[in-house]
């Protein structure tokens, strides 16, 4: 139970069984966490004339600075006493303490994912709140709080709801009259309303207890707008709540204090989100639950989807992960009865089928030309219908490189092991990896010839053969480069859905969860450079991507189609894709892996290293891996170190180790044992990443 004190002008919250820190005698000490690598929680002695909660907020002194911490515990320590203890030097008590739940949610990712608690706690808290407080402190919060008043409209009874079909009804159903924790797949093709299902299961949740909170998990910063406009047209009376990494520092502590706070009960936000402070959470949905997007790829390695079906089980409720290609993990899971299987096999409007799906031969190596004839044929088609067209290709920048034919000159980066991007609009050469860039040169650099030469194709260079065979029509290219400024992607799809864009040009930004209306082609190029990499899950996330970016084509009315250019007509994968027969691929694909003892039927971790020079971070490897192998039982696999494939980024050496185990909790022990106490050189940095998706 939540109670407050107040001591003039000051209101300080403490959770029940908490209280009984207050203790007079000088005995309190608190366990605080605080964002220093390596560092466990710290005891601090408590002032007597201090009121602390657990889950306060304090500043306290390391080494010579101070910092902002999270109190994880009190005790009367005993054995404390006497000792030279520093003590905290002041509570913010601007907002009520984070929960126990909270602090578990870190404790469990801290252990899962072996990083420092406090590494994790104060990481997941926005930097208003991390941040030792200025002077306008006070008059920022109120601020925060102004901005996350609930709206006082009603929901207006003109607005209908679209009428569910008899799946998508079961599905609602089966998750609304779930009793505490249950994992749900909810498999549905493209288009079949998965996202409708989320609102009603939302609506009902919010209905049946006015506290409960929801949290709607989306893969990408670009389908956060889209997805928040829809929930508060749904939801007018409701504050709505998003967040993600473009958001400003204000307008994330703006969003992540309403939660908090309990005034925001809906968030819709990205991977980020999942680390929020909830008063009452009780639902969470996880769309596009397959989307690498999920997992972090820096600091604290996490994976949103995975905590969420933590998060769920902790507290007692619903999560649903929603997909039209399922993780190879979820799937397994839901064929081994661990999450309940729903499944949506139509699409939602009556009057939408899903697309055919073609094969069709590319130009000849050396025409010049990306778009065959017969796709060029097509689009052609479509346009006169007064349809649009999307065009995929999986590759931004004008070209990957350019080259010198002359003497095999290529251009690279001077800082990673990876050629510079040609980038004709900007004249400029640029690493995708690390950001450096240079201008374009006259000539070779090396021998003067003045006629080099792009090689391979990008989505520039696209654009601008679609612009030469179709002249007059409206063509927009979506990607990274053309939306990099703030709410740029919003207004480009915008656009799309304005019908003011008659070919739709852009990478995986395009593909996913978009709804577009008046799509009736879609043509997939290049897709065949991805089939043949050497990565272990470079074909699961080939035929995921394939199969998303073909669901944006007639999901209206009238039956869209997919043209996909390959020279593997005969690919077992192109066979299902063709058939849109997910269960095929998943199951032949986890035979095997079934067979090859691999993910997800073994558990993997990635210890990575890097320096000034490869050889440096490969013996630090060796030195692990050696000692790894005298420990290690059958059940546990140390490899051999080996350069990352990506050997060089910004001017650092990189090697990496694999440890794969046949348990999870026994993989997780081996690797506490044998990462205990390491000390790598004061020229190598390391790091373990637990579940890795690269390997």
């Amino acid at each position: 139970m939540l109670f407050s004190e107040t001591s003039g002008k000051t209101q300080k919250y403490i959770f029940g069984e908490e209280a009984r820190g207050i203790v007079p005698e000088g005995n309190l000490y608190a366990k605080v966490l605080v964002d220093v690598p390596g560092l466990g929680p710290l005891d601090y002695k408590v002032p007597d004339d201090m009121l602390v909660a657990v889950g306060d907020r304090v500043t306290a002194n390391v080494q010579t600075r101070k910092v902002v911490g999270v109190v994880a515990a009190l005790e009367n320590a005993t054995d404390l006493q006497g000792k030279r203890i520093r003590s905290i030097t002041s509570v913010l008590n601007d907002v009520p303490p984070l929960s126990a739940e909270w602090l578990a949610l870190t404790r469990f990712a801290s252990l899962y994912y072996l990083r420092g608690w406090g590494e994790a706690a104060l990481s997941a808290l926005p930097l208003f709140f991390k941040r030792l407080p200025k002077k306008n402190h006070r008059a920022m919060l109120e601020k925060f709080r102004r901005k996350g008043i609930a709206p006082s409209v009603e929901r207006s009874s003109t607005q209908s709801k679209p009428v569910l079909n008899a799946e998508q009804m079961a599905a609602v159903d089966a998750v609304v009259s779930a009793k505490g924790f249950v994992p749900f797949l909810l498999f549905g093709v493209t288009g079949s309303g998965k996202t409708e299902v989320y609102l009603h299961v939302m609506e009902e949740v919010l209905h049946r207890d006015p506290e409960a909170q929801v949290l709607l998990l989306v893969p990408e910063i670009n389908l956060t707008p889209q997805l928040q406009a829809r929930v508060k047209a749904r939801f007018p009376h409701e504050y709505v709540a998003a967040m993600h990494s473009e958001y400003s520092d204000g307008e994330r502590a703006a969003a992540w204090l309403a939660v908090h706070e309990g005034r925001a009960r809906i968030l819709v936000g990205t991977r980020l989100s999942i680390f929020s402070s909830f008063k009452k959470l009780a639902l969470i949905l996880v769309d596009e639950e397959h989307d690498l997007s999920y997992k972090a790829g820096d600091g604290l390695r996490y994976s949103a989807r995975d905590l969420a079906v933590w998060r769920a089980a902790k507290n007692s409720c619903p999560v649903v992960l929603g997909s039209a290609t399922p993780s190879l993990e979820s799937w397994a899971k839901a064929l081994k009865k661990e999450y309940v299987l729903l499944t949506l096999t139509q699409r939602a409007m009556s009057k939408a089928k899903l697309p055919q799906i073609d094969l069709i031969d590319p130009n000849p190596k050396g025409s010049g030309m990306l778009v065959s004839p017969e796709a060029e044929g097509s689009i052609r088609s479509e346009l006169d219908a007064g349809r649009q067209v999307l065009v995929f290709l999986n590759r931004r920048g004008y070209s990957p490189v350019l080259s010198c034919p002359s003497c095999g000159w290529v251009s690279a980066c001077i800082r990673c092991s990876a050629f510079t991007v040609f980038h004709k609009r900007e004249k400029a050469l640029i690493c995708h990896h690390c950001g450096w860039r240079r201008p374009v040169p006259d000539a070779c650099p090396v021998c003067g010839n003045v006629d080099i030469l792009p090689r391979g194709t990008g989505t520039e260079r696209l654009e601008e053969e679609l612009e030469r065979l179709f002249p007059g029509k409206r063509i927009l290219r979506i990607d990274r480069d053309s939306t990099s400024k703030k709410h740029e992607a919003e207004k480009a799809f915008a656009r799309v859905h304005a019908g003011e864009v008659d070919i739709l040009v852009g990478t995986q930004m395009i593909a996913k969860g978009h709804d577009f209306q008046n799509v009736g082609l879609v043509v997939i190029l290049n897709a065949d450079t991805q089939l043949l990499s050497p990565a272990a899950r470079a074909r699961e996330h080939l035929f995921s991507t394939l199969m998303q970016v073909a669901g944006r084509a007639g999901r209206a009315n009238g039956k869209g189609r997919v043209l996909i250019q390959t020279r593997f007509k005969d690919e077992p994968l192109f066979e299902a894709l063709r058939l849109q027969d997910y269960r095929r691929f998943a199951n032949e694909t986890l035979e095997e892996r079934r067979e090859n003892f691999s993910v997800p039927f073994v558990y993997q971790a990635l210890i990575t290293a890097e320096s000034d020079a490869l050889a440096k971070a490969v013996l630090f490897l060796e030195t692990i891996a050696r000692r790894g192998r005298g420990v290690a039982s059958g059940e546990v696999r140390v490899f051999d170190p080996v350069p990352m494939p990506l050997v060089r980024l910004m001017n650092r050496e990189r090697a990496q180790l694999l440890v794969e185990g046949d348990e999870r909790k026994t993989l997780h022990r081996f690797l506490r044992g044998l990462l205990e106490g390491v000390k790598s050189p004061s020229d190598v940095v390391w790091q373990v990443e637990i579940d890795p998706t690269d390997v």
